[in-house]
């Protein structure tokens, strides 16, 4: 039973790298994927000034 035991323990000591590694992981994950998201928002806002911009130009030529 001691040696039962002694494994049970070794293999949880084993793992706890591992579920740190996980976690380190999907932390990483996720912020990834909110820069991600924001990024797309921001870019999509700058085309939007761009286009403003291009249309003030254009119609300044216009007159």
């Amino acid at each position: 039973m001691a040696i039962l035991s002694m494994c049970a323990s070794l293999s949880e000591a084993a793992m706890q790298p591992m579920k740190k590694l996980r976690t380190l992981v999907w932390i990483t994950l996720t912020l990834s994927v909110c820069a991600g998201l924001s990024a797309c928002n921001t870019v999509k806002g700058l085309g939007q000034d761009i286009q403003k911009a291009g249309s003030v130009i254009e119609n300044a030529v216009k007159k």
